[in-house]
């Protein structure tokens, strides 16, 4: 099964409630079978741009096109897409196959086609022997299956997801961040996706649209966002443990990190009012040379240990392979590679650029 290939443009959207502006000018694009996340924490105006595309909440200014169509005013069944919700939305008194042929029927598509169609996406969708139970026989992964199989029946080239996963427990996410990923692509829909979940926005997206306060914090694949973000929110939003954000000041041959009594230059020029980051995993351990921290805590993961230290009185974690023991107090020293760093202004939390110097012997 195949669907037909169509994009979205959304341009300058905004949506108001009296005085109060939900989401303020925002404009992305998704190409014809591409995965896009919509991340961003709650509150951030992504499921009401999602609530806006589908035409389930009216717009307040601009526009929304889907293959090449204006359809901001267009009511939902005019725009040829589907929906997955986070409550699943099942009728209790209907059984599997029924709540997956519910819109078929609606749309009075004839019996054998409807058959015909249920098999596939049940088969597609490990359903096939579950179709005479009711949706409170079932697991919350399986009734999220349910819920996908209803959109994907549909046929429709464009799927809307909000927030699917964020009522199953930490294992099924995984398992259906895969299965979803991989349905996708076998059918060639376009989708987008609403999560708070970072780590879902990474594995699946094929672009993210990271939003915050209602605008678009930064665009683009999740490899572009996580190797170079163009603020502090999306440096510290993207990554588990995010990003660090060491405050600098002037020195007296260049920038210092603010607050140590070893005023070793750490990036050539200003100091005062720049953000020094760099991410957990490019901290390495050195025999010696770098910096002095002191050791506060081992978080224990399995594979790795995210140890957090004291750069004089900031902290920085960084990750350690397998497991590390140590005192707290011990002595460490760190250091990093002048690529893994990033600058930040402190006001504005925009990135700046600015020549790091090596920390690694």
């Amino acid at each position: 099964m195949t669907v037909r290939l169509r994009g979205i443009q959304v341009e300058s959207l905004s949506k108001s409630w009296g005085n109060t502006q939900a989401v303020k000018d925002v404009t992305f694009s998704v190409e014809s079978g591409q995965f896009l996340v919509l991340l961003g924490p709650s509150g951030c105006g992504k499921s009401t741009t999602l609530r806006m595309i589908a035409g389930l909440e009216p717009v307040s200014g601009g526009s929304i096109h889907i293959g090449g169509n204006d359809v901001t005013h267009a009511p939902p069944a005019r725009r040829g897409l589907s929906m997955v919700f986070q409550s699943y939305a099942l009728f209790p008194h209907l059984n599997v196959a029924e709540n997956i042929l519910f819109g078929l029927k609606v749309r009075k598509v004839g019996r054998a086609e409807r058959d015909e169609r249920l098999k596939r996406v049940a088969d597609m969708t490990g359903l096939s022997e579950l179709l005479a139970r009711k949706p409170a026989q079932l697991s919350g992964g399986q009734r999220q299956r349910v819920a996908l199989a209803r959109a994907i029946i549909a046929e429709h080239p464009v799927c809307l997801m909000d927030e699917p996963l964020s009522n199953l427990d930490a294992k099924l996410r995984h398992e259906m961040r895969v299965e979803i990923r991989a349905l996708q692509q076998r059918l060639g829909m376009t989708v987008i996706y609403v999560t708070h979940d970072q780590v879902e926005a990474m594995s699946m997206a094929d672009k993210v649209v990271l939003m915050r306060h209602g605008r678009i914090e930064q665009q683009g694949s999740p490899e572009e966002m996580y190797a170079r973000p163009d603020t502090v929110f999306t440096a510290t939003f993207l990554g588990t443990p995010p990003m660090n954000l060491i405050e600098l000041a002037d020195g007296a041959g260049g920038a210092v990190i603010k607050g140590m009594t070893d005023a070793s230059v750490v990036a050539a020029g200003q100091g005062d009012g720049r953000l020094l980051g760099v991410r957990p995993e490019h901290v390495v351990l050195l025999d010696e040379g770098g910096l002095t921290a002191r050791a506060e805590s081992a978080d224990y993961h399995g594979a790795d240990t995210v140890v957090t230290a004291l750069l004089g009185s900031q902290r920085i974690n960084l990750r350690v392979p397998g497991r590390f023991a140590l005192e707290q107090g011990a002595e460490l020293r760190l250091g990093w590679r002048a690529e893994d760093v990033h600058f930040f202004d402190f006001e504005s939390g925009r990135r700046c650029e600015q020549d790091a110097l090596p920390r690694v012997a």
